[in-house]
């Protein structure tokens, strides 16, 4: 998926038309075109990405917010071509019934939640948010440097298996 960063546009003024021997008159033409960013490879790693969030234990989340460890994972954009100097990545997914910053477990365990951040845990990403990084001109890759991690919302969550889905999308500048 590509969106538009680079327009283009011609305009052609004063164009004459005569039609025989009658008066002439000026008639403006304007013409628009996109053109679109070439897409990057998406690094076969970071294509259906399983990131292992280990084991997290119920007795050490009994408060609102607490977590496990957090795990750190790369996104990974690979040769992109010239003139491609960003790309942004968009999450998407079901957001959770208790805090819709975080994304909703879809397995057995009640009460916890995956929470989704920044590689300095200072920038949490929820549905719809984006995160843009620059493309390396000379290495022709961007990297997404990001953690993720259980937590619980509401505290004194359920024991049982954990499951999030969360889609990514790119757009290139």
């Amino acid at each position: 998926m590509t969106n538009a960063k680079y327009y283009a546009s011609v305009l052609l003024m004063g164009c004459v038309f005569y039609a025989g021997h009658g008066n002439a008159a000026d008639i403006t033409l304007n013409f628009n075109a996109t053109v679109v960013a070439s897409p990057c490879t998406v690094d076969t790693d970071t294509v259906n990405k399983t990131v292992l969030l280990g084991q997290g234990r119920a007795s050490e989340m009994q408060a609102a917010g607490e977590g496990t460890e957090w795990v750190d994972f790369d996104l990974l954009l690979t040769t992109c071509p010239a003139g491609t100097n960003g790309a942004t990545v968009t999450f998407s997914g079901t957001a959770d019934d208790d805090d819709a910053s975080a994304f909703k477990n879809t397995a057995d365990a009640t009460g916890i939640a995956l929470r989704l951040a920044s590689r300095d845990h200072a920038t949490t990403y929820q549905n719809n948010s984006t995160l843009t990084q620059t493309v390396d001109s000379s290495a022709h890759t961007a990297t997404f440097p990001l953690s993720a991690r259980m937590f619980t919302p509401k505290g004194q969550p359920g024991s049982g298996k954990f499951a999030a889905a969360v889609n990514v999308s790119f757009t290139y500048q």
